[in-house]
């Protein structure tokens, strides 16, 4: 089937990127800190204030960081409210846009702001990364009180989990989940790193009952690349993969109905 340009109602809730860091032992046993991360706040900040100038600091940024490892603290945006956003905390990074997103202004955005992270950290060279993620959150209207989630992601995403029918034989037990949770992880070769699908029970922003599917590719430890350097290789790639699951996940009549004015 030939994709479609443009899907006016996209499933898409949030796309997001997300970098972690090393962080050393704090002077506590199981604690964790970065002694750099008060002078990255700042001097990043300094940096993206020209196009996110609105500042909002969170109620975790009152915990000690020890105390708050890869939690983020702050965030900045354009304006109150406003998507696209970063966000930072002690040995993590992320920028998050929901509806708005396309692809070539996203790549370009964080493109453009990781360096400007590597160059804010008071000594770059210590700034070991150990985690890339680039994930997409989707939500579809589901009701599983009223329809068989397994049988939804079989016929309409090609998903297929079995269990021997021999559970439900005497009828006791209804075939339809009332709740499900599920995931699957594969090995990338270029870029390398993980492709991770994610099924679960949820809702959409307005609460209605939904089928929640992500996309996440994952780069940890050896397999994240050289930092700014092959960062836009990487999230080249990574999309690249995420694009392509994507839309052989809703091949048919999925495709169809996000691509049209019509939501499902």
């Amino acid at each position: 089937m030939e994709r479609p340009e443009v899907l006016k109602s996209k499933p898409l809730v949030e796309a997001i990127l997300e970098v972690r860091w090393e962080l050393e032992d704090g002077p506590t046993p199981g604690m964790k800190r970065d002694r750099h991360y008060k002078l990255l706040l700042g001097k990043l900040f300094d940096s993206v204030k020209g196009e996110y100038p609105h500042h909002e600091e969170l109620q975790t940024a009152e915990i000690p960081d020890e105390m708050t490892p890869y939690m983020v603290q702050h965030r900045f945006r354009a304006k109150e409210g406003d998507w696209p956003l970063l966000q930072v905390g002690p040995g993590v990074f992320t920028i998050n846009e929901t509806e708005s997103y396309e692809w070539s202004s996203f790549e370009s955005r964080i493109n453009d702001v990781i360096p400007k992270l590597i160059s804010a950290y008071e000594v770059p060279q210590a700034l070991r990364f150990e985690r890339l993620v680039l994930r997409y959150i989707n939500a579809i209207p589901f009701d599983f009180s009223k329809a068989d989630a397994l049988r939804f992601l079989h016929e309409k995403m090609g998903v297929t989990f079995s269990l021997p029918e021999s559970i439900f034989a005497d009828g006791n037990i209804t075939k339809g989940p009332i709740e499900l949770t599920s995931q699957v992880v594969f090995r990338s070769i270029e870029p390398k790193g993980a492709l991770l699908l994610n099924f679960n029970t949820g809702k959409m922003r307005n609460e209605q009952p939904a089928l929640i599917f992500q996309i996440w590719f994952v780069s940890i430890g050896e397999n994240v690349p050289a930092m700014p350097e092959g960062f836009g290789v990487w999230a080249n790639g990574a999309h690249s993969i995420i694009e392509k699951t994507f839309f052989q996940l809703i091949e048919g009549d999925l495709a169809k109905e996000f691509a049209s004015d019509v939501q499902l």
